[in-house]
């Protein structure tokens, strides 16, 4: 492991390194890295994908630039953000290091919001007699700022989140937490619910994972609401999803042109999808409800399916969630 006093010093770097960065302090920032060509900065987050990084002339500019941009501090991401796992080997004057940060969460900067959890490695060469980082790797567990409610669960179900989130979930009167999983009330719909959790924890299982998203679908009576939950597999995470229209809308667009639906059937259909009744499709698109049924009963005959609930199971099915195998929707 080394001594004490490497140790000790390594996990302070580990912590300034985080607090210079989100109370925008760059002089500290700067003296946490080498300042060579060969310093990496490797990654992947919610919001930007994959990302990679070379030489410190590159690597400060941007966050120059960034810092000059928003330089209001953030305390508590700074301060109340905890290291966990901390895997830490040394080995002369290199050392490297595997943890994860748990972040408080919350709006940034105003209105993005902040990572809640990251997987983070680093590698440190020591430079005259003091520990640097040479390379730094980054996979943020979070999910996109896109104003989705989601809960982030494990493989069994188990719920992970806490606070707002979780309880705006449960507001939904059809979700409940047993034994700490999520399910729904409904036994039929909890059975797909199980089945896509299954399905997305599969996605992890092999040397390679896969990523993708699979609609569950509430039946409901004729002529009335229809309701879609997503569960999705994403950088190993596992997350159920409230109203994801970005996901309801794909798979929609490529229903249309599968199916050969004008664009008043589309609308329809994607009202039907996001959870209004007929007559609340035929007042948001300001027609008569004979004109909505009649447009839905088109949709029936080119999709051969004779339920709302049914239609909307076809429709988001339109897109295999993975290269690798075709689920379909629960």
């Amino acid at each position: 492991m080394g001594n004490e006093d490497d140790i000790a010093a390594i996990t302070a770097l580990i912590h300034r390194n985080r607090i210079a960065i989100w109370m925008r302090d760059f002089e500290t920032w700067s003296s946490c890295f080498v300042h060579e060509p060969y310093l990496v900065r490797w990654g992947w987050w919610a919001l930007g994908g994959v990302f990679v990084r070379h030489g410190w002339a590159d690597i400060s500019a941007r966050l120059r630039r960034e810092m000059a941009e928003r330089p209001e501090p953030q305390p508590r991401m700074a301060h109340e953000t905890q290291v966990a796992k901390l895997n830490l080997r040394i080995h002369g004057d290199m050392a490297w290091a595997t943890f994860e940060q748990h972040y408080p969460g919350g709006p940034v900067w105003g209105s993005k919001r902040g990572p809640s959890l990251a997987y983070e490695a680093r590698v440190f060469e020591r430079h005259g007699g003091e520990w640097k980082i040479a390379v730094l790797f980054l996979l943020d567990g979070g999910y996109p700022d896109d104003g989705v409610l989601r809960l982030r669960l494990d493989v069994e179900g188990r719920v992970l989140s806490t606070g707002p989130e979780l309880e705006q979930v449960l507001q939904d009167d059809d979700l409940t937490i047993r034994n700490g999983r999520l399910r729904v009330r409904d036994s039929r719909t909890d059975s797909k619910l199980q089945a896509a959790i299954r399905w997305a924890a599969g996605q992890d299982s092999t040397y390679m994972p896969f990523t993708g998203a699979v609609p569950v679908v509430m039946d409901a009576g004729e002529g009335l609401a229809t309701k879609v939950w997503w569960v999705s597999c994403e950088a190993g995470q596992l997350h159920f999803a409230l109203g994801d229209a970005r996901s309801t809308e794909s798979r929609l667009q490529t229903a249309a042109l599968i199916y050969g639906l004008s664009p008043a059937q589309h609308r329809v259909a994607a009202l039907v999808a996001d959870g209004l009744s007929l007559s609340e499709v035929a007042g948001r698109l300001k027609i008569t409800p004979n004109t909505a049924r009649t447009h839905l009963q088109r949709i029936f005959d080119k999709t051969g399916v004779h339920s709302q609930s049914a239609l909307v199971r076809v429709l988001l099915s339109a897109i295999a969630p993975v290269h690798t195998q075709h689920f379909g929707s629960l």
